[in-house]
């Protein structure tokens, strides 16, 4: 398992790249907006593709961030000690 730093350092920078998701989300879907006003099939479809890379990506990148901050916490916690010997 990886240190508090290093999952720290994880963290940030998947937030980064959130936000330069959402910048290119944004550029995309203006773009797809003027092509939907050219051409409606083709806007349309360009408009979904976003849509499916929005949804999936911001939710990939937050179940990570989720994830790492589950295991911070776990950091400062104490370890169980379990019985040696023993099968259940």
């Amino acid at each position: 398992m990886a240190d508090r730093e290093q999952l720290e350092s994880w963290i940030a920078q998947t937030q980064r790249n959130k936000r330069k998701l959402g910048i290119g989300i944004t550029v995309g879907g203006v773009v797809a907006t003027s092509v939907l006003v050219i051409d409606r099939t083709a806007g349309l479809l360009a408009m979904m593709c976003i849509a499916i890379v929005a949804f999936f990506g911001f939710w990939i990148m937050s179940s990570h961030i989720t994830e790492w901050e589950a295991h911070i916490q776990e950091l400062g916690r104490p370890k169980p000690v379990g019985r040696a010997g023993r099968k259940r």
